[in-house]
């Protein structure tokens, strides 16, 4: 699928968060404009339950517009009049046209022709182009469309093969129930087939890692923003002190995403492992600085008890011994605790399961990852398929119960 990606769920990002937008994952996302260049759309198809309208701005079409829109609402679904809409202020094509249109679950569109009269006895059909530019953004993001035009009229050559609706004023009502019936019935099952297939054996590999001991990451973990806006879900195995960065890959822009979220990581790794080191570095020289403090008080404590009076008030050589030796425990666990995360970081892992059809992609995708600009960080690629992947020493299946 070249013009959208299926939308991850975010467990901490946009795998991206969990859920962090609260979009379900059957929601494909159309990454870039069809008509502006290198303009990010964002929007999410068929994501409201909605049906975008486009029609002519005539009054013959106001009657047909309250019944659709009467017929609409009473099956749950939000009409979406073009030319009802207001954008003030807004990109009037991407607010008002194009975003209603990517977001509907089904669009309808009224082909009847403008009315022009040239002469008094001679009046002219004229298609309009509005309409049928509005039904190419349709055709162009493989809508459902429920095309309409009366009976008697003639569609452009262009798109005569169309299997269109031609209706009479006597028709219309039991032609908009049929339609919109059809419409929700195969909407619905689309739906149900992304849900079913992608959404479900996303979460199926998810609890195959955490029953073999990889514990999905929280927010208030110390990478968390290291992590949370890529394709990657963070996990940690305490037995294994390591983290895995595991990510899920059933189309080409997914993968795309991948390459670059992992060269991202490791950038962003590398400017955590260089804050951990120098911090490591300062508590060690802070740890040093006290024990030698508290190894010449212990040695002569008379002889610094002016300075203590004077700089402590009253306390005695002895208490402020007692007071270091606490300032020295918890610079020392400060500097432990780094290391320990400094050593994970270290043995942290990439993990890419492929959709079959993708399998074929692996020694490409290890060949990016080999060109990965790791300077001060190495973290390895383990990569697998829906039946299984080994990471190390140990091989996880992703085998359910047999039912």
């Amino acid at each position: 699928m070249s013009m959208d990606r299926f939308y991850r769920y975010g467990y901490g990002r946009y795998l991206f968060s969990p859920d962090h937008l609260g979009l379900p994952k059957q929601f494909r996302e159309v990454t870039r404009c069809l008509v502006r260049k290198d303009h990010d759309c964002g929007k999410f198809l068929g994501a409201s339950k909605s049906c975008f309208v486009a029609c002519p701005s005539t009054d013959e079409v106001e009657t047909m517009l309250a019944l659709i829109t009467e017929k609409l609402e009473k099956i749950g679904i939000e009409p979406v009049i073009a030319i009802k809409e207001r954008a003030y202020g807004q990109d009037i094509f991407c607010t008002k046209i194009c975003g209603k249109i990517i977001e509907s679950q089904f669009c309808l569109v009224i082909l009847d022709d403008d009315i022009k009269t040239i002469s008094s006895s001679k009046p002219l059909n004229v298609p309009n182009p509005n309409v049928y530019y509005e039904y190419g953004i349709m055709t162009a993001l493989d809508k459902y469309v429920i095309p309409l035009q009366k009976d008697g009229q003639e569609l452009a050559f262009n798109i005569q093969t169309h299997d269109t609706i031609k209706y009479l004023p006597r028709t219309l009502s039991a032609e908009l129930d049929k339609a919109f019936k059809d419409a929700i019935k195969v909407t619905q099952e689309e739906r149900s087939k992304y849900q079913d297939t992608d959404a479900i054996s996303e979460r199926f590999l998810i609890r195959c890692m955490e029953i073999n001991g990889y514990i999905r990451k929280g927010s208030n973990w110390f990478l968390s923003n290291q992590v949370e806006d890529t394709l990657f879900t963070a996990f940690g195995h305490a037995e294994r002190e390591e983290y895995l960065f595991f990510a899920f890959l059933n189309d080409k822009d997914a993968l795309r995403n991948a390459i670059t979220d992992m060269q991202v990581i490791v950038k962003r790794f590398e400017a955590k492992h260089k804050e951990l080191s120098e911090n490591i570095n300062i508590s060690s020289q802070q740890a040093d600085k006290i024990s030698q403090d508290v190894e010449e008080m212990e040695k002569e404590p008379t002889a610094t008890t002016i300075v203590i009076a004077s700089e402590m008030g009253t306390m005695s050589p002895r208490s402020h011994i007692a007071l270091m030796h606490r300032e020295l425990e918890r610079v020392e666990k400060d500097r432990n605790e780094n290391i320990s995360k400094l050593r994970l970081m270290e043995n942290s892992k990439f993990v890419i399961v492929f959709d079959t059809k993708l399998s074929q992609l692996k020694e490409k995708v290890m060949v990016e990852h080999t060109a990965l600009d790791n300077k001060a960080l190495n973290i390895p690629l383990y990569m697998g398929d829906t039946n299984s992947i080994t990471i190390g020493d140990i091989e996880i299946a992703f085998k359910g119960p047999l039912l």
